[in-house]
């Protein structure tokens, strides 16, 4: 009997062991993480907010395009529908759109058609299917902060600048657009002047062709583009002064110049008789090979006429020729010759 009570002893051991052993097992198996159902669906995942673009950082600032010709209590607003919601303009100037400033004020007490703020981006071409850049954001507190740093009332008219957020490509010649794509809640903001009859022909307003806001957009450059043209500038200086030093190279060379001749000793100078000279005839001019002669006195050897003594005429020995005697002179001493006589 003691062997069977120690057997019995055993096998209850035993079967109390597999039971524990069973019952981890079953909690292990229906733990949520074995079957999965703590994942919850992709689609109920809330969607990580995006953050806002920054600034862009620019170095140079300047105004590009602005039309300032407006007429009292012409004022249009904003709507969030796509057929009522931009203006455009065309840049003039390459670079980053910084902002835009709008002529106008801050519109009515929020009721059922204007509400407290707008936001919207800038789009390239064309409105609707343009390529979209950057963002930007007005309120209506925004218009009246902005308006009492000028000193204006509520109800008064001043420029209000919207700043742009995200670079923003700027090229010259390109039309860009102003895009609102959202008003909270309402359908309209704003009170903003424009002027008529096409002010601004490089652009327009969603309300009419010949309607133009009141507004002045800024270009910057940030280091990028700094350094974009500086580079564009060296690279043309560079092909401006291979262009210089290659052109001697086609052209003819140079005609020598011309050296002066070491100056003859002056003890080797022999006196020549010229080519040119000849003999001196008394009262008869050398020729002067082309050069205009004075005229010649009357020949002495004609009639009437007594011929001079030759020393008169002629300095023996000198080769020059013989000073000429002027028909007044020949005359006087012909007078006097005659009286003697």
């Amino acid at each position: 009997m003691p062997y069977f009570k120690n057997i019995s002893y055993l096998a209850l051991s035993f079967i109390v062991l597999c039971g524990l052993i069973g019952c981890s097992d079953d909690a292990t198996q229906k733990t949520p993480e074995s079957e999965g159902q703590t994942t919850a669906p992709s689609g109920q995942n809330p969607a990580p907010e995006k953050a806002n673009p920054t600034f862009p950082l620019v170095y140079v600032e300047e105004l590009d395009q602005y039309q300032e010709f407006y007429k009292d209590q012409h004022t249009t607003s904003f709507s969030h529908v796509p057929s009522k919601n931009w203006f455009s303009f065309t840049a003039g100037k390459d670079g980053v759109l910084t902002k835009i400033l709008l002529y106008g004020k801050a519109n009515v007490v929020p009721n059922e058609y204007y509400g407290l703020s707008m936001s919207g981006f800038i789009r390239e071409g064309n409105p609707l299917t343009g390529a979209k850049f950057g963002a930007w954001k007005l309120s209506r507190d925004d218009i009246l902060n902005q308006l009492a740093a000028q000193s204006l009332t509520e109800r008064d008219s001043g420029w209000i600048t919207i700043r742009i957020r995200g670079e923003v490509p700027q090229e010259a010649g390109q039309t860009y657009f102003f895009v609102c794509d959202r008003i909270p809640e309402k359908s309209w903001f704003g009170e903003f002047a424009f002027g008529e009859g096409n002010p601004y022909k490089a652009g327009r307003n969603w309300l009419n062709s010949e309607h133009d806001l009141v507004f002045r957009t800024y270009v910057g450059k940030t280091k990028e583009h700094i350094e974009q043209t500086q580079m564009i500038r060296k690279l043309k200086e560079l092909e401006d002064l291979k262009k210089n030093q290659s052109a001697p190279a086609n052209a003819p060379p140079p005609s020598p110049i011309p050296v002066s001749p070491r100056p003859p000793d002056p003890s080797t100078f022999q006196t020549l008789p010229s080519a040119n000279a000849t003999q001196a005839t008394p009262g008869v001019l050398p020729a002067n090979n082309g050069f205009p002669q004075p005229p010649q006195a009357p020949s002495l050897s004609q009639p009437g006429v007594n011929a001079l003594p030759k020393t008169q005429l002629a300095n023996p020995g000198n080769t020059l020729p013989a000073r000429p005697i002027l028909p007044e002179q020949n005359s006087s001493l012909l007078n006097r010759l005659n009286q003697r006589q």
